[in-house]
């Protein structure tokens, strides 16, 4: 039925009487002359250059440089195995959505999975930049997006037809086509680019002053009232994450009857050692009382390398080895520690200004842990990202997990007054930032998904450029800065996704503008950061005047709070198990909606099918500490912007 004209452009279809196609530069509009059954219809562009393998592949939030790197297939939690582990560690990722490592292979997707209806794609060899925008939906129906040696397909409805990824794998595509009554118009509009283009720091500057063309729906939710948002969240935390037995706000809300309780501690990412901040600021006596005898919990944990064990129980004891993997005892993801480090300057500061001194054992404590990175630094040169706990070394290197540690050493140098640190910082951020230049992706943000692209890394780095440049005045950080914040821009929703009408977001008319996708295998959009309030981006506004990075940094703190669970607002769970997608479909049943107690933020927003159709718009009944602690900072810094 298809014939595919020859060259470069848009490859036509027919010749077909039973549909009529017009092309202008802005839509494709496909007519139907006589009823169609179980059909789809697609439009085809042939890149106007010739690929070859090399050409940088992007679809946001979905894939960078066409997910081209070796594969772990894994179920969940993946973690490297001792036998894998390599201090030269080749990016490493599980069984996502990728092209083959040569550039062959397809990537099929529907408009759910990306963070803005777009693929983009840029020549190194051509020097070219091409990016073809379009929109999420037609009456309900997601659009396909792909991407196969060269040509990029939209295709309404999505038609996934080899593989789809349906977590944790990949597997055979299950889509099916639709019914077209006779005389049925189906208009797919699109915005298509072709731009000169000598580096990927153009490619997402492009991208990023583009990301809104297609004119789609970004009206904000109307902000409840930051007071009443702390009070909520406050009166959660010392009620469900405050462990008694431990004297430590914990990330976990289960007791001693609940497995939770095993792991009620982390350190940095999902909020420990993080939240106390926002909470001793904004809180009372109580609050700050509680918050202190968190950050002595962090250092009872701090192993003989000066970095901090993984995880503690509600009772406080310290444990080793992360998701019970064999081999795992000794290992650390030095984001963490990173993490711990960074906001521990946080602390300090707000004790200065309340006139508190910092007890000896908080300063001693810091000190060593940042002497623990410039000691990994100088050994290795990396910061990699997981390490012996005992002795320091590196385990498995590679990545952007440490892109926070930069910022935390030059904290502590402007603490101590210690000129090494920020040494170490310039050097470890300079090489960081090269490598993103020329890379286009970060990883080794969260500790479950190997290697995979992902945005924590990238807004880690973000806002240790942010405070290098705060401190040094030095333009190189400025520049930098900006080409992060512009490559962060990729991971953030841009528009207001059309949600089911039987699922909990529409009938709550959720918004999912500023909405964050943390990486290319959890693949939903998150309430905020993980896990940081997006002040930094607000700060590469003011030294720019890019009236776009405030439009960014208004977005992304303007959605969370939304998603807090309220007595007055309560949002209520799906009605399939929690990992649905692990289920037959005939075995997923019916289950009552529970209601999230208030203060609860949980991290879904599904937009994509990743976990079932059914999972998309609505969120299980859980609370993710990560998220809570995201809208906890943006009450402590962005309130008043």
């Amino acid at each position: 039925m298809q014939r595919k004209s020859k060259g470069a452009g848009w490859n036509g279809s027919g010749p077909d009487e039973r549909i009529r196609c017009i092309r202008t530069e802005e839509y494709a509009e496909i007519e139907f002359a006589q009823e169609i059954s179980d059909a789809y219809v697609e439009l085809e562009y042939t890149l106007p250059f010739q690929a070859d393998g090399e050409d940088y592949v992007f679809l946001p939030a979905c894939c960078y440089d066409g997910n081209r790197f070796e594969v772990s297939r894994q179920d969940y939690p993946p973690l490297f195995t001792p036998e894998e582990a390599r201090v030269d560690m080749p990016v490493t990722i599980t069984d996502v959505p990728r092209l083959n490592k040569d550039g062959s292979g397809i990537i099929e997707v529907t408009t759910g999975d990306v963070s803005v209806p777009c693929i983009g794609i840029y020549s190194k060899k051509e020097n070219k930049a091409l990016f073809l925008f379009t929109i999420q939906q037609i009456d309900g129906i997601n659009l396909g997006l792909s991407y196969e040696q060269g040509i990029i397909r939209v295709s309404y409805p999505h038609m996934r037809k080899k593989e789809m990824y349906r977590w944790p794998h990949m597997r055979p595509g299950t889509d099916k086509g639709i019914r077209f009554e006779k005389g049925a118009r189906i208009r797919i509009p699109y915005r298509l680019l072709e731009i000169s283009c000598e580096s990927l720091r153009e490619f997402f500057h492009i991208f990023f002053i583009n990301r809104k063309c297609m004119g789609l729906d970004d009206v904000l939710p109307k902000t409840p009232d930051p007071r009443r948002q702390f009070e909520i969240q406050r009166d959660k935390m010392n009620r469900l994450n405050w462990k008694e037995e431990g004297q430590f706000y914990g990330v976990e809300t289960g007791n001693k009857e609940e497995p939770s309780w095993q792991t009620a501690w982390q350190p940095g990412w999902v909020g420990g050692g993080m939240y106390t901040y926002p909470l001793m600021k904004l809180g009372g006596e109580l609050e700050w009382e509680r918050g202190m005898q968190t950050l002595k919990h962090i250092f009872k944990g701090q192993a003989k390398s000066g970095l901090l064990y993984e995880f503690s129980d509600g009772d406080g004891h310290f444990t080793k080895g992360i998701f019970h993997r064999k081999g795992s005892e000794q290992w650390a993801l030095v984001r963490k520690s990173g993490d711990v480090l960074y906001y521990l300057f946080k602390h300090f500061r707000l004790m200065k200004e309340r006139g508190v001194t910092v007890p000896e054992q908080f300063e001693e404590g810091a000190r060593r842990l940042a002497d623990a990175f410039v000691t990994l630094w100088k050994q290795y040169g990396q910061y990699g990202q997981f390490t012996n706990l005992d002795t320091g070394e590196l385990i498995v290197g590679g990545s952007v997990s440490g892109g926070i540690i930069p910022g935390g050493l030059a904290e502590a140098a402007a603490w101590f007054g210690e000129e090494e640190y920020l040494t170490v910082a310039k050097e470890s951020a300079q090489q960081y930032c090269e490598q993103v230049l020329k890379e286009g992706y970060t990883t080794g943000g969260p500790e479950e998904i190997l290697q995979c692209p992902d945005s924590e890394s990238a807004f880690g780095l973000l806002e240790s450029l942010a405070v290098l440049y705060e401190q040094t005045g030095e333009r190189q950080w400025l520049e930098y800065g900006t080409y992060l914040t512009e490559f962060c821009s990729s991971w953030v929703v841009a528009y207001n996704y059309r949600f089911p009408e039987n699922s909990e977001f529409h009938r709550l008319d959720m918004k999912s503008t500023g909405c964050v996708f943390a990486n290319v295998q959890n693949k939903h959009a998150a309430p905020g950061i993980c896990t940081f309030s997006g002040y930094r981006i607000y700060q590469f506004y003011q030294w720019t005047g890019e009236e776009k990075y405030l439009e960014l940094y208004r977005d992304i703190t303007g959605t969370v709070a939304q998603y807090l669970s309220t007595e007055e607002r309560p949002i209520h769970s799906w009605t399939v198990p929690k990992d649905a997608a692990l289920c037959r479909e005939e075995d997923l049943g019916y289950q009552e909606p529970e209601v999230l107690p208030p203060g609860y933020i949980c991290e879904r927003v599904n937009l994509s099918d990743w976990e079932t159709e059914r999972c998309v718009g609505g969120v299980f009944c859980g609370s993710c500490c990560w998220c809570e602690t995201a809208n906890l900072m943006i009450l402590a810094e962005c309130q008043g912007i």
